[in-house]
């Protein structure tokens, strides 16, 4: 199996999803009320969801 790739090395090249509004949805996470809660959001207008599927 020449072609074999392992789990780790898909993450390496991922693709950038796109929002609907055209800038691209990267994840942080954040820290408030003594939680770690993790949040998607898009570059270019800022906007916040819980998953990426919600700015698509």
């Amino acid at each position: 199996m020449a072609g074999a790739v392992s789990k780790n090395a898909h993450r390496a090249g991922t693709k950038t999803l796109l929002s609907r509004w055209g800038g691209a949805i990267k994840m942080r996470s954040v820290f408030e009320n003594g939680k770690l809660r993790h949040e998607a959001y898009c570059e270019k207008t800022g906007n916040t969801a819980r998953k990426p599927k919600d700015l698509m």
